[in-house]
């Protein structure tokens, strides 16, 4: 089955010298740069005011596709380091931080559910988010954010997720729905 990734990342440190990250970086159907600040402002907050060396410094994404007629991703995994700019208390990330993490982590897993050669969806949007706090985050530091889709009801889309240190020790849990948008009537 194909692995694919996303990187993002602007600082020195982010790992686009690396001759493997090269090699994957070089392949069209790896690499899915959505983190990059449209004309219409979209991806403005995590592509934009939180992608610095101080704040979101690298972002890589994987998934495995499921083989078969259907384009399902079954877990998305996300690997993130944090800088000082995330920190809320001492050393430990920002609660609200933690929560913007799931719902982009999450949400990529909703969006990647497409045909292989069709755009990711963007017709959903977050109905609820819950966060569970274990323990802090620390930070800087990097975590992982696994995703899984529970269930689909209809227009309902119920993800699980969590963060995970580097000990694999899960530090905060989440629960999202998502609701797909009614598609508009055309006239």
């Amino acid at each position: 089955m194909p692995l694919s990734f996303w990187k993002m990342g602007t600082s020195s440190g982010d790992g686009s010298s690396n001759p493997e990250v090269q090699h994957f970086m070089r392949i069209p159907w790896c690499v899915h740069e959505n983190r990059t600040v449209l004309s219409t402002w979209e991806n403005q907050f995590v592509g934009g005011t939180l992608n610095t060396p101080d704040t979101i410094t690298a972002w890589v994404d994987l998934y495995q596709l499921r083989p078969g007629p259907e384009f399902r991703i079954e877990e998305f995994l996300s690997l993130i380091t944090l800088g000082p700019g995330m920190v809320g208390f001492p050393d430990s990330v920002h609660g609200g931080a933690a929560a913007l993490l799931l719902d982009e982590v999450t949400g990529m897993h909703i969006a990647s559910q497409r045909g292989p050669d069709e755009p990711l969806k963007k017709e959903f949007r977050t109905a609820y988010l819950k966060a569970t706090y274990l323990k802090a985050i620390p930070a800087p530091g990097t975590v992982l954010v696994r995703s899984r889709i529970v269930r689909v009801d209809g227009r309902k889309n119920f993800v699980e997720a969590q963060i995970e240190d580097e000990h694999g020790e899960v530090l905060v849990k989440g629960e999202v729905l998502y609701i797909t948008l009614k598609s508009k009537s055309k006239l």
